[in-house]
C-alpha cells in the first residue's frame, strides 16, 4: 500500500507535477521565449504576441543590422568581430525558434522527469532522490545565474568600448545602423546606447538561458540515471531497512519532493521482481527522454559545435591581430568573447559526458544486485535488463559527433591549429 508525501505536509514539499527546471523556465518566460500559460486563454495569446514581437522586431532586425555593419566594416578586425556576432545571433535565433516550435515535446520531457516519483519507493530511495534532485536543481540554477552574469558583464564591457570610440554619435552605435535605426527615432545619445545595451543583452541572455535549459535537461537525465542505479542495486531486497537518524537528519537539509512511498513498516515484504520491473520501466522512460531530446536538438547541436569552433578560432586570431596593433580594448573584448564560446562548448560536451559516464555504471549496478540469491524469474529479468544497458547512452550532434570530453578536447585542438594557420597566412 502506498501513500503520497503530500498527505504528510503538502506545504513543505516540491509538488509532484512541478518541473525540476522551473527556475530556468521562469527566466526564459521573462525573456519572451517560453510561454508560461498552459491553456490557450487571454494570457496565452498576449504572451504569443509578445513572443512574435520579440522574435520578429528585436531578433531578426538585430541580425540584419549586424549583417549591414559587417558589410560596411572598415577593417578586417572590425569585420571579424561583426561576423562573429552575426554567427552567434543566427545560431541563437535558430535555438529560439526551436524552443517555441517544439514546446509540446519539451513539456513531455519535463513531465517524464516526474514519472519516477509516481512509483512505489522505500525511505532510502526517497532520501537518495531528494539529495540527487536537490543537487541537480541547484547546479542548474547556479549555471543559469552564472552564465547570465558573465554575459551581462561581457556586454557591459563591449558597450563601454563602443561608447569609447563612438564620439557620442548615434550613427556609430549598432542601433544607429539600418534597418534597426528605422524602428527607433532617437535623438538622445544616452537613451540610444541604453536601449541598444538592453536589446543586445536580452538577446544574449535568451541564448545562454536556452543553453542553460539544455544543460539542465542533461544534468537531470544524469540525476535520473543515478536514482535508477541506486534502485537497481537494492532491487533484490525482500524487507525494508530501518532508516538511521543520520539519514533522517541529512534528508531534512534538502528539498522534500512529493512522491508515492511505501509505508515504513518493517513487516512489509518487498517483491524483488516488482522492484526490478520498475527499474526497467524507469530506464525506458530515460530512453524516451533522450529520444525526444535528440528529435528536438540533434540537428541544432551540429551547427552549434561548428559555430563554437569558428568563434574560438576567429576570436583567437583577433586577439593576436589586435594585440599586435596595440589596441588593448579590442584584445580584451576578443578574449572575453573567446572565453564565452569555450564555456558554451564545455557546457554541451560536459553535459553529454556525465550522461555517458553515469549510464555506463548501470551495468555495474545490475551486477551489484544480489541476483544470485533470487528466483529464476528475477534472474531472467536481470538478463533482459543487461541486454538493454550493454551500451552507454550517448548524446550526439547531428549523429556525427558525440558530446563528450574527447569532443571538447578535439575542438579546442582544431581551433588552436586554425589560429596558427591563419596567423601564418596573415604574416
Amino acid at each position: 500500500m502506498g501513500r503520497t508525501e503530500s498527505q504528510v505536509d503538502k506545504k513543505k514539499v516540491f509538488p509532484i507535477d512541478k518541473s525540476y527546471l522551473c527556475f530556468t523556465l521562469n527566466v526564459l518566460s521573462c525573456l519572451g521565449i517560453w510561454n508560461p500559460s498552459m491553456e490557450k486563454g487571454r494570457k496565452y495569446w498576449l504572451y504569443q504576441a509578445y513572443t512574435m514581437y520579440y522574435v520578429i522586431v528585436i531578433m531578426l532586425l538585430r541580425i540584419l543590422t549586424i549583417l549591414v555593419r559587417a558589410i560596411n566594416a572598415s577593417n578586417s578586425t572590425e569585420f571579424s568581430q561583426e561576423i562573429s556576432l552575426l554567427a552567434v545571433l543566427i545560431c541563437d535565433a535558430i535555438k529560439s525558434f526551436t524552443i517555441i516550435v517544439h514546446r509540446p515535446e519539451l513539456l513531455t520531457i519535463l513531465g517524464i522527469f516526474n514519472w519516477e516519483r509516481k512509483i512505489l519507493a522505500t525511505d532510502q530511495i526517497k532520501y537518495y532522490r531528494n539529495r540527487v534532485i536537490t543537487t541537480a536543481m541547484l547546479a542548474t540554477k547556479i549555471f543559469t545565474i552564472a552564465v547570465a552574469i558573465f554575459l551581462t558583464n561581457y556586454f557591459l564591457f563591449y558597450f563601454y568600448v563602443i561608447w569609447k570610440y563612438s564620439d557620442y554619435e548615434i550613427k556609430k552605435l549598432p542601433i544607429g545602423s539600418p534597418p534597426l535605426k528605422y524602428c527607433f527615432i532617437l535623438t538622445n545619445y544616452w537613451v540610444a546606447i541604453s536601449i541598444d545595451f538592453v536589446i543586445f543583452t536580452a538577446l544574449g541572455l535568451s541564448a545562454v538561458c536556452h543553453d542553460a535549459f539544455i544543460m539542465g535537461v542533461m544534468i537531470h537525465v544524469m540525476g535520473q540515471l543515478k536514482i535508477l542505479n541506486f534502485r537497481v542495486e537494492r532491487s533484490s531486497m525482500t524487507s525494508l531497512i530501518k532508516t538511521s537518524d543520520d539519514e533522517v537528519e541529512e534528508n531534512s537539509k534538502v528539498i522534500q519532493f512529493e512522491c508515492v512511498e511505501r509505508e515504513s513498516n518493517e513487516s512489509v515484504r518487498l517483491d524483488p521482481n516488482e522492484e526490478l520491473i520498475n527499474c526497467i520501466r524507469h530506464h525506458q522512460q530515460i530512453l524516451k527522454i533522450l529520444e525526444i531530446f535528440r528529435k528536438v536538438y540533434n540537428v541544432l547541436l551540429l551547427p552549434q559545435l561548428s559555430v563554437s569552433l569558428i568563434l574560438i578560432t576567429i576570436s583567437g586570431l583577433q586577439m593576436i591581430l589586435v594585440k599586435d596593433g596595440g589596441n588593448l580594448d579590442g584584445t580584451l573584448v576578443a578574449l572575453v568573447f573567446c572565453i564565452t564560446a569555450v564555456i558554451q562548448l564545455f557546457a554541451f560536451c560536459w553535459g553529454g559526458n556525465i550522461i555517458l559516464v553515469e549510464s555506463d555504471k548501470t551495468s555495474f549496478a545490475i551486477y551489484s544486485a544480489q541476483w544470485y540469491d533470487r528466483d529464476i524469474v528475477y534472474r531472467n529479468n536481470i538478463k533482459i535488463f543487461l541486454s538493454l544497458v550493454r551500451n552507454p547512452l550517448i548524446v550526439s550532434a547531428g549523429g556525427l559527433f558525440d558530446l563528450s570530453a574527447v569532443t571538447f578536447k578535439n575542438i579546442l585542438t582544431k581551433a588552436y591549429s586554425g589560429v596558427a594557420v591563419l596567423q601564418n597566412v596573415q604574416d
